[in-house]
């Protein structure tokens, strides 16, 4: 029994008060990381990357020690202890913590950082065949490893909803709005899109073939 209550204390020194918060940012741009340390006094404090690099330290009494790796690219807030990051780069993606240490260990801010390339414009592409006096007509969209492809036929559209391809935190989805064809890249930092006009798309059918207004809108 004393044993358990030992290992209860022991672990009681190590608080952690946050839950992890998912934040997405652009390649080059900056995030500023806050942490909670109201009502509670400490006598040094750390901000630790994945749980084994030091960015800064704060001892009481004495300016916060920025470590090389982060000097020129770290500012620090030495009444509130927020963290500001910049020039974010994608190894800068991971696990940020804040580590507070009085009479108790405390964990005061926990982020996962996930840093993005912007995404690339989508390529949309119109493939028409003639058969037996029927217009078919095949849409796709591409976008890096993305691919999403819809269909029109003479007596119906496949693209009656959102035609959509998920890979990591791309997404790619291919529909229509207002008589155009769009197809939008996107990941949760950025977005491009590539837009095309029905009117282009039904030149391909004879005057007297299917209206793909008609089909694809509805």
């Amino acid at each position: 029994m004393a044993v358990v209550m030992q290992l209860v204390s022991f672990l009681s020194l190590f608080v952690s008060i946050t839950v992890s918060d998912g934040i997405f940012k652009l390649v080059n741009s900056s995030v500023q990381l806050d942490a909670q340390t109201k009502d509670y006094e400490f006598d040094d404090f750390t901000w630790v990357f994945n749980k084994r690099k030091n960015i800064v330290r704060y001892y009481k009494n004495y300016p916060s020690k920025v470590y090389q790796e982060y000097k020129n690219r770290v500012e620090v807030n030495e009444k509130t202890q927020s963290l500001t990051l910049k020039n974010l780069q994608k190894t800068d993606s991971g696990l940020y913590e804040a580590e507070a240490s009085g009479e108790q260990e405390r964990i005061v801010a926990e982020y996962r950082l996930t840093v993005l390339d912007p995404v690339e414009k989508p390529v949309l592409n119109v493939s028409p065949q003639q058969s037996n006096g029927i217009c078919n007509v095949t849409l796709s969209c591409e976008a890096q490893k993305l691919s999403v492809t819809a269909h029109c036929y003479s007596d119906r559209c496949d693209m009656k909803e959102n035609e959509k391809a998920v890979d990591g935190f791309h997404s790619l989805s291919l529909y229509v709005s207002n008589s155009f064809i769009i197809c939008n890249h996107s990941n949760p930092v950025s977005w491009k899109n590539t837009t095309m006009d029905m009117k282009y798309v039904k030149q391909f059918c004879p005057s007297n073939g299917v209206s793909m207004h008609t089909y694809c809108m509805g």
